[in-house]
């Protein structure tokens, strides 16, 4: 079971470095999953992404500040209750998502490109055993 957990964190180690330079220095897979899940979702809360993604509040408080920053998200407060604040995407946002997400997609088919059909048949049902 060691060889395969160390096999699996080198994985993900790697593909969090590569997309880190895939995006380049834009953003970070950090902020890439959060502009990701508003893309998809519209309008957020950050409470709604720190449950979402699994991570603290402090930390999506840190991206958004960057992302906010950065001219990707706004934060709007709520008209009706102003101690509610979304977070949306802007048109920078939602270009720069719809790039990487190409680059994204060109990355994971160059990445998976090795596998025969069936072989990536298996793996997607062993993944989905795991889950």
């Amino acid at each position: 079971m060691y060889l395969l957990e160390k096999e699996f964190k080198n994985i993900f180690r790697n593909m969090r470095k590569e997309f880190n330079e895939l995006f380049g220095s834009v953003i970070n897979s950090n902020e890439f999953l959060v502009l990701k899940f508003i893309a998809v979702s519209g309008s957020q809360k950050a409470s709604a992404l720190s449950k979402e993604l699994d991570v603290s509040a402090s930390h999506i408080t840190t991206v958004t500040d960057s992302l906010v920053k950065k001219g990707l998200i706004t934060r709007n407060r709520v008209e009706n209750d102003r101690r509610i604040v979304n977070l949306e995407l802007t048109e920078k946002g939602k270009e720069l998502i719809n790039d990487l997400e190409q680059k994204k997609t060109e990355y994971m088919v160059a990445k998976f490109s090795k596998f025969t059909e069936e072989e990536l048949s298996t793996l997607h049902e062993l993944i989905k055993k795991l889950q």
